[in-house]
């Protein structure tokens, strides 16, 4: 530490070493560095004729009444050791900040990734303002080099809720494998997993502009929903009057409205990562209706028992469920 410390005063240091000498820092306690700092004080000869002592003083007595201690003058160090610790701190000081400005355009100029796991979820917010509630096994990728200049793109995939931040001048964009959307400003829930048939894109305020690859271009206003079938890459678009639902797994939920069994037990098998079969033909006839929790896979279940009269049989990941 001591060697990169002097080599660093007498501006010698590697890239390498600087690296190493940030590390060594963020490594120590602030009363590791302040140790360490004053161990190099005492025992370097600092050429101080260019630190005044009064200036020193100066500044101290400002800090003092700023947070409101007494006039009274407490040296805390002797005159020699302020000149001393000014003369270090201030041109350390500029250099991590120069080193934080090169660090922070580094990472400026890269793109910048957020994903979630399964049984995870997570919000983000775009410099613009614009919120994205991620679900499980979801991407989002962004330039902050070129995003909010003429247009907001970003990649994505997954399902995610987007509550798109309203600028005219600068479209936002969504480049997804099949797609592309274009918003102005607008709330939709989106669905693109690469796993799943189809795309599923639910608008519930604003309008949107969809395009596919094949060059279809639609136009998707409130309570609407566009289904992109991913093998004939052809939308249809349809009314969906609860629209809001759509989006329950934000707050930890499922709704269904008069939904096919095959498909809840789809998302369920999604959500809970298991695998349900019904023993039970005439069930599949039946739509169903209800809330049910992200969260207990027991109470899902319990949900089903009561509504088909079944009974349930679990082994690790294998969920039977057969009449009663």
């Amino acid at each position: 530490m001591d060697h990169l410390i002097n080599k660093y005063k007498r501006d010698e240091l590697t890239p390498n070493e600087l690296f190493e000498l940030k590390d060594n820092l963020d490594s120590m306690t602030d009363e590791e560095v302040g140790q360490q700092l004053y161990a190099d004080w005492l025992k370097t000869d600092q050429d101080m004729s260019f630190v005044d002592e009064n200036r020193v003083a100066k500044m101290k007595n400002n800090i003092d009444n700023a947070i409101g201690r007494s006039k009274k003058r407490i040296r805390l160090f002797p005159p020699r050791w302020a000149q001393i610790a000014a003369s270090i701190l201030l041109p350390i000081s500029i250099l991590f900040a120069v080193y934080n400005y090169h660090e922070n355009k580094l990472i400026f100029d890269k793109e910048i990734l957020f994903t979630t796991d399964k049984k995870e979820r997570a919000t983000v917010t775009l410099p613009d303002g614009t919120a994205i509630s991620l679900n499980t096994e979801s991407t989002l990728k962004y330039r902050p080099q070129d995003f909010n200049k003429n247009k907001r793109m970003i990649n994505f995939s997954g399902e995610g809720h987007f509550q798109v931040f309203h600028n005219e001048k600068v479209p936002f964009l969504i480049h997804t494998e099949e797609m592309e959307i274009k918003v102005l400003g607008t709330t939709f829930n989106l669905s693109v997993r690469e796993k799943d048939a189809v795309a599923e894109l639910v608008l519930e305020e604003g309008c949107v502009s969809l395009s596919t690859r094949k060059n279809q271009e639609i136009i998707l206003y409130k309570n609407q929903k566009a289904v992109l079938n991913r093998l004939t890459g052809q939308i249809t678009v349809m009314a969906e009057e609860n629209a809001r639902n759509i989006s329950a797994w934000k707050n930890g939920d499922m709704i269904f409205r008069n939904a096919e069994l095959s498909r809840v037990l789809h998302m369920i098998e999604e959500y809970y990562d298991v695998i349900i079969k019904i023993n039970c033909e005439e069930c599949f006839s039946d739509k169903f209706s209800g809330t049910l929790p992200l969260d207990d896979l027991n109470e899902v279940l319990e949900i089903l028992e009561r509504s088909y009269h079944l009974i349930t049989v679990k082994e690790n990941k294998e969920i039977v469920m057969t009449n009663k």
